[in-house]
């Protein structure tokens, strides 16, 4: 399939998306604007790369005769009367300099004893250097450091390591920690305004009334959740030369690395989030009670069971318990030392998966949540994480600017998403706290 075939696949994903988007089909739409992203992605890339072809047969055809000599003044046997010596004197070309006896024209190198097979694997691999480190190159020499500050293929850490000699197409991705492990968990709703709320509606109390009596009064208490969306974000500044000489679809691994940070960033919000530069948080919310364990330096099965039967019973049958590993593995203590454990065989039926039937997540990314069991520290969180709720105006979207960063070559790659979180309804969900 061509490129033009590609973008045209592309364009009507984003027709589709926009479909999608309006029939309120959020994961379809994120699936196609994804779909849509890595095609043009791979379009780009063959583009570059059709281009990069080009100009490197242009460069490896040229006649060898123009191949400049070393030395500005050598001695050498004319090819057509071998008894006559003369000397040449060539000017250094721009794209190579220094070039050692081997570039030298093809008649001369008859007279040296120098292979074509020699030569061609020498201007080859010059040309690789000159790719990972262009130091002659003027506008290295001259970039402010601003200009430089992105990734390169000059410097290896800064993506050079993308264009080696070579390349074996399999890329090491360390994603630090797993993305947003709390999202599915919650409700997601699009949203259409910045700012706005979704009702909340109280109980009704429902009595025997007798026969000629007069009904009560029982309307139920109507309130609001209100929200007010937050921009978030990054930018990764590339080279020209590293989109086009990358053997792996830059685009989109930076997308994936992308997600996993927000996806990290979401779940801090959701835990712990301040309400301001961050969603309102759970543990943030004063709301939300707490259950008291026994000790202030350990949990013990009781503190389980209590902080289980503390959250209303409408919401334990989808209960989750979030938590960091390490407080997770002294619970797994518990069943291992059998301590408390006699006749309560469901206080973990599997390690690490489930408390007393509920699932257990794990999560590191989280300050809000205590690694260690301290006075007054908050271990875990229990709750129907359904009554989170998450307001989405624009997911996930990874733009490409070409032109911003134009003055260095470089191509901007710019993340964002745009929402907030609330906590639904505070009886939802139970904090354990020690003692």
């Amino acid at each position: 399939m061509n490129t033009q075939e590609t973008r045209k696949e592309a364009n009507a994903l984003l027709g589709q998306a926009e479909s999608a988007l309006i029939d309120g089909k959020v994961d379809e739409f994120d699936r196609m604007i994804t779909d849509a992203t890595t095609k043009m992605a791979e379009a780009d890339k063959v583009d570059a790369a059709a281009s990069q072809l080009k100009k490197l047969q242009g460069e490896f055809q040229k006649p060898l005769n123009t191949v400049p000599i070393a030395s500005s003044d050598v001695a050498m046997y004319d090819p057509n009367d071998k008894t006559r010596t003369i000397k040449a004197n060539y000017k250094p070309s721009s794209w190579v300099k220094g070039m050692p006896a081997s570039a030298q024209p093809m008649w001369v190198q008859e007279q040296m004893g120098i292979t074509q097979k020699e030569e061609a694997q020498f201007q080859t691999d010059t040309f690789v250097k000159w790719l990972r480190s262009p130091s002659d190159n003027e506008f290295w020499k001259s970039a402010s450091a601003d200009e430089v500050k992105a990734m390169q293929e000059e410097t290896d850490a800064e993506g050079g390591y993308f264009v080696p000699e070579q390349f074996i197409n399999q890329t090491i991705h360390d994603p630090g920690v797993p993305g947003s492990q709390l999202r599915p968990l919650c409700t997601v709703i699009r949203v259409s305004s910045k700012d706005g709320y979704v009702p909340t509606m109280g109980s009704a109390t429902w009595a025997a009334i007798a026969e000629e009596a007069a009904y009560s009064d029982q309307t139920p208490a109507v309130g609001q959740v209100a929200f007010s969306l937050e921009k978030s974000g990054g930018l990764v500044k590339v080279t020209r030369e590293l989109l086009e000489d990358s053997a792996v679809n830059l685009p989109a691994l930076l997308t994936q690395v992308f997600q996993e940070t927000a996806g990290r960033f979401e779940d801090v919000g959701i835990i712990s989030g301040n309400d301001s530069t961050q969603y309102a948080g759970i543990m943030s919310n004063a709301s939300v009670a707490f259950f008291t364990m026994a000790n202030a330096t350990s949990v013990v099965t009781a503190d389980l069971i209590g902080t289980h039967y503390a959250l209303n019973s409408q919401f334990r049958s989808n209960a989750t318990w979030v938590m960091k590993s390490a407080i997770n593995a002294l619970i797994n203590a518990i069943q291992v030392t059998g301590s408390g454990v006699t006749g309560i065989a469901d206080i973990t039926t599997s390690p690490s998966a489930f408390i007393l039937g509920r699932p257990v997540v794990d999560t590191d990314v989280v300050s809000g949540l205590g690694a260690t069991i301290t006075s007054t520290e908050k271990i875990a969180i229990f709750g129907d994480f359904k009554n989170y709720y998450i307001f989405d105006r624009v997911g996930f979207t990874l733009r490409r600017n070409d032109s911003l960063f134009m003055q260095s070559d470089q191509v901007g790659f710019f993340a964002s998403r745009r929402g907030d979180g609330q906590v639904g309804l505070t009886d939802a969900f139970k904090i354990p706290r020690a003692a």
